[in-house]
């Protein structure tokens, strides 16, 4: 892990700003082999540099004299010490400058360096961990590996598969960025242990978390209070699909499932049960061909006439009630008849009779546009 983390020119640069903010003289950081890879004085990069290897052998500074720059290669006048985690020498953090100037705060400097570096492992052991429990669900929720060989591989996470029957699966409101590992902490730390969960970032925009069966009520309750809280104190729109309760082994059916209802899941409603979805089956079934055709059939004309549109949207959306869609629309009840007939006309459908209104209603529903409702 350290030889990775530190063949990253993110991390040597890191390094150098960091010292650069805490003292003014040119700073240099080497790798193992003694290059420079990252330095206050651009010019440097890429040189060997005699000295530090000499000080990883010993795992100790050394104090580059003016006669030291004369026989070691690619050393200038300063202090050099090595970077020690773990007892394994990583590089070399040099200050350049007057020894006796720079010489007295090289202790505090190597200090602070070792300890930048070191959370810098934390962190990143700390995402590799993670990233190996979302490979491992990605595996159960694809069925991408036998039930037993995923049984096996838990007990490494300390995962008890039994105890997860359900699948939520959160959208994001707006993609600013990925899901850091110190923001996925906040995340989960809003969540109320009552019901057991399992976080796990899924994508970019998604979260996926696998959840104890319990009542629908509680479960929704949860959900609800920490999209709140997510929302009150990261400032991040979350919108939740739920799955049916699984038994461990067909996970990946409630996730689908979960998958499915997040579509539906808006700032309205931002909770959505796929148990709860009726319409919205039939509409997750169609293809976008079909609905496409479908519409044009029954809406093609009518969608330009936009006032008879937004008529019909009332209508529907109180439940054809006429009295109660005239007050909606601020009309007269004989001017509400007016437009329905209209309508009739250019659908070529009688809104008396029941197939044709379900035709209406359906070709409405699938329809992409946007109308006001009155």
């Amino acid at each position: 892990m350290e030889n990775i983390l530190l063949q990253t020119d993110r991390l040597y640069n890191s390094i150098v700003q960091e010292m650069n903010r805490l003292i003014k003289e040119e700073v240099i950081v080497t790798d193992q082999q003694g290059y420079i890879v990252a330095s206050t004085d651009a010019k440097r990069i890429g040189n060997y540099h005699e000295g530090a290897c000499i000080a990883m052998q010993h795992k100790e500074k050394m104090i580059m004299s003016k006669e030291l720059t004369k026989k070691l290669h690619g050393v200038r006048e300063g202090v050099v010490f090595p970077i020690v985690i773990n007892k394994i020498p990583l590089g070399v953090l040099g200050i350049t400058g007057n020894p006796s100037i720079v010489e007295p705060y090289a202790r505090l400097v190597q200090k602070v360096t070792e300890l930048f570096i070191q959370d810098s492992l934390t962190r990143i052991n700390q995402e590799s961990k993670a990233r190996d429990v979302e490979f491992f669900i990605f595996d159960w929720l694809n069925q991408t590996s036998s039930y037993t060989s995923l049984v096996e591989r838990s007990k490494f996470f300390h995962i008890n598969m039994e105890a997860y029957k359900q699948v939520v699966v959160f959208k994001r409101k707006e993609l600013l960025t990925g899901f850091s590992y110190h923001r996925f902490e906040k995340l989960k730390s809003a969540w109320d242990d009552f019901v057991g969960a399992l976080f796990v970032r899924w994508g970019q925009d998604r979260i996926v978390m696998l959840v104890e069966a319990v009542e629908a009520s509680l479960l929704d309750h949860c959900l609800r209070k920490w999209i709140a809280a997510v929302y009150q104190e990261l400032d991040e729109h979350l919108y939740a699909g739920v799955g049916n309760i699984v038994e461990p082994e067909h996970l990946s059916a409630s996730f689908s499932q979960a998958v499915k209802a997040s579509e539906h899941a808006d700032g309205t409603n931002p909770v959505v049960f796929e148990a709860d979805l009726r319409f919205e089956m039939l509409e997750h079934e169609i293809s976008a061909q079909t609905k496409e055709t479908f519409i044009c059939r029954t809406l093609k004309e009518l969608v330009k006439e936009k006032e008879l549109m937004k008529t019909l949207a009332s209508w529907f959306s109180h439940d054809m009630q006429m009295q109660v869609t005239a007050n909606a629309l601020h009309i007269h009840k004989n001017t509400l008849h007016y437009r329905l007939n209209r309508i009739a006309e250019i659908t070529n459908l009688n809104l008396k009779k029941l197939d044709d209104v379900m035709l209406l209603y359906m070709a409405f529903r699938l329809s992409s546009c946007n109308y006001n409702k009155g």
